[in-house]
């Protein structure tokens, strides 16, 4: 029988050949088949593991050495504080993202309103809103009925599916005359000239429809810019995350719309990501 080291050794040793992350992952696979903690892993080094667990685990060493992202592996992936299923279905929601929420939060914490997510995916966003925002209705729309899917999972999870309403829709499409005081995306925004730079997790894994955003990439934001006006409540605000290199347009973009309190702030890597504004008052 081979002990949980040995098995931990040998998995860093074939994981190292493909991701820099191989010492994170390897724990991660173990403790997700052993369903302990990481610090369990020391006092437990000695414990001999059993022919299925071994075997569980070398099917999923198997499948990140094919370049399959582990969270799909595994099916869930942690945002925001909270575990939420993935698969190839949706894009595999990223910590950068974290701080859209973050501030979408600061600006709606303890308020009563409507928020509309375009592109939910996973639902990581939305889902996250509703469970921090009590007092705020919800909807979350998607052009893949497989990704609204998951993102349906999602909320029923994590039990605020009673506060959003899931729509199969091309951008505003299916939304008829609602308006809403937040809408918040984070559209398909690589160029398609990029692909050929993107990691094989990516490029081979996750879906084109939710990460391509034509030759510059600023398709989707061309689209919702001037629409979303039609759905925001006067002052409502409109948020977006962005590829590094992409602010100063889309803000170009705000403003040739007319929306006001124009502005951007940073990820935790000090790229401008996230651009925001304001649909200006009546009479304003």
């Amino acid at each position: 029988m081979q002990t949980l080291y040995e098995i931990l050794k040998r998995t860093e040793a074939e994981l190292s050949t493909v991701t820099d992350s191989w010492h994170v992952e390897a724990r991660r696979i173990l403790c997700f088949v052993l369903k302990c903690e990481p610090i369990d892993l020391v006092f437990l080094k000695s414990k001999a593991l059993s022919i299925e667990d071994v075997s569980q685990i070398q099917k999923l060493v198997a499948l990140r050495r094919i370049r399959m992202p582990l969270q799909y592996s595994l099916g869930f992936q942690n945002f925001y504080g909270f575990d939420f299923i993935v698969n190839e279905s949706v894009l595999i929601p990223r910590p950068e993202t974290e701080c859209l929420v973050a501030y979408i939060l600061d600006v709606a914490k303890g308020k009563q309103g409507s928020l509309l997510d375009i592109g939910v995916g996973s639902g990581a966003i939305v889902v996250s809103l509703a469970l921090k925002l009590p007092d705020f209705q919800f909807v979350g729309l998607d052009i893949s009925q497989a990704a609204l899917d998951i993102s349906v999972m999602n909320g029923e999870k994590h039990e605020v599916s009673d506060r959003i309403r899931w729509l199969k829709s091309d951008l505003f499409e299916a939304l008829g005359e609602a308006q809403f005081d937040i809408i918040v995306s984070n559209p398909p925004y690589i160029p398609i000239g990029d692909a050929p730079e993107l990691e094989p997790e990516v490029l081979e894994h996750e879906p084109h429809l939710a990460l391509f955003g034509g030759v510059d990439g600023l398709d989707f934001y061309r689209r919702i810019i001037p629409d979303a006006l039609a759905h925001l409540n006067e002052g409502g605000l409109l948020a977006f995350e962005a590829g590094h290199n992409q602010c100063d347009a889309i803000k170009a973009l705000f403003k040739a719309s007319g929306y006001v309190a124009v502005g951007h702030f940073c990820d935790l890597s000090g790229i401008p990501r996230f651009i925001y504004g304001k649909k200006a008052p009546f009479g304003g």
